[in-house]
């Protein structure tokens, strides 16, 4: 039987395919805001960072948090000083485990 006749092998086959693909488009993305990030393009990596973070991703969630902490101090005027956005991006990656994060609000806290 070819896959065409099995109409439920296809239809798990493109959901197998699916959802493959949306763990790729992920990973790629996080690649590119650290590359614009490195390369001295923080708004476009605090931007896709955001991205990457309002959808769940602790890792993005915790250095958008970073950078707008540090504010044009660290990265000049393409990245405002947000302490509010910050803090709930930080807490957010804090709360999925991400050590820096709980590390950096322990600072802004005034914590041992």
């Amino acid at each position: 039987m070819s896959l065409s006749q099995r109409p439920h092998a296809a239809l798990i086959a493109a959901l197998c395919l699916a959802f493959t693909g949306a763990a790729q488009a992920q990973a790629p993305a996080i690649e590119l805001a650290h590359q614009a990030y490195h390369q001295g393009r923080f708004q476009q990596s605090l931007t896709l960072y955001q991205q990457l973070a309002a959808s769940g991703n602790a890792e993005a969630a915790e250095r958008a948090g970073y950078m707008l902490l540090q504010g044009p101090s660290a990265y000049g005027p393409q990245v405002p000083r947000d302490p509010a956005q910050a803090t709930a991006l930080l807490e957010q990656a804090a709360g999925a485990g991400r050590t820096h994060a709980v590390f950096v609000l322990g600072m802004m806290n005034g914590s041992d």
